[in-house]
């Protein structure tokens, strides 16, 4: 899975004979500003940081002050989008940032309903979620759990309603919801299960063509000797010319079997 834009702090110090340097930190816009300390320049002439790009864009924040906020609502940035920020200052001083959590959100929220049945319809009703980051909806197959709907959160306080479809497989399936952080971090919590009598998804293997035939469209993955992912998605057939020679397993729907290609 894909990760979402990362935190980054770069303090670019220049040499000495250099006239300025350049902060940088990232992440993802929640709706808040950001607030900076800015030093007395070290000749006590000015101020340390001496100009702000939001996105690339010099902003027109009041920068000449010993404290300053940086108007992130100013930009037009859609909550959740990504913002980086570039601060230059001068050399021998560096301004400080009092709330850099504001755009490094931690995933968090209370779970208050969660239900899935044999159509593949489910809901869930959260509260306080801490953020505004995605959920990713997992489900327990092929000895593991794996990523099947990603559903942007709303994000805020108060009850936040939210509604998917997913494909089940044959038997019992299990699901479970998580918030995905910025940076990877995972808030999990809740369980549903049901059985379902969904036809099992087959495949054939034909070694000529090196292809993978599906019974019907599926979510899959092949998997080489030392359990490494070298191929995923969802389709009907996959291709494995370009895989090197040797067994693979191959997982789809809630089966997992073993060819060989040669």
């Amino acid at each position: 899975m894909a990760r979402w834009m990362t935190l980054v702090l770069i303090c670019a110090a220049c040499p000495a004979v250099s006239a300025q340097s350049a902060i940088e930190v990232g992440g993802l816009y929640q709706g808040e500003n950001l607030l900076v300390v800015n030093e007395t320049n070290p000749d006590g002439v000015g101020f340390c940081c001496y100009e702000v790009r939001v996105n690339g864009q010099v902003t027109a924040d009041q920068v000449n002050s010993h404290a300053f906020e940086i108007d992130l609502r100013s930009h037009g940035i859609a909550l959740g989008k990504g913002v980086a920020i570039r601060l230059l200052h001068r050399a021998g001083c560096a301004p400080r940032i009092l709330n850099l959590e504001v755009i490094t959100p931690s995933p968090g929220f209370e779970l208050v309903e969660f239900k899935a049945n044999p159509t593949g319809e489910v809901f869930w009703v959260t509260s306080e979620e801490r953020g505004r980051m995605p959920y990713v909806l997992q489900q327990f197959k092929w000895g593991k759990w794996v990523d099947v709907v990603r559903i942007d959160g709303l994000g805020g306080p108060g009850q936040r309603h939210y509604k998917t479809q997913f494909k089940p497989v044959r038997g019992e399936n299990v699901l479970r919801l998580t918030h995905l952080g910025p940076d990877g971090a995972l808030e999990i919590k809740g369980e549903a299960r049901f059985t379902s009598d969904a036809p099992p998804v087959t495949f054939d293997y034909d070694h000529k063509s090196q292809t993978i035939t599906f019974s019907e469209e599926t979510q899959y993955e092949v998997v080489d000797a030392f359990g490494t992912v070298v191929l995923q998605g969802h389709g009907a057939d996959v291709i494995l010319r370009y895989l090197a020679r040797g067994e693979y397993f191959v997982n789809c729907g809630a089966r997992s079997d073993t060819i060989k290609k040669r």
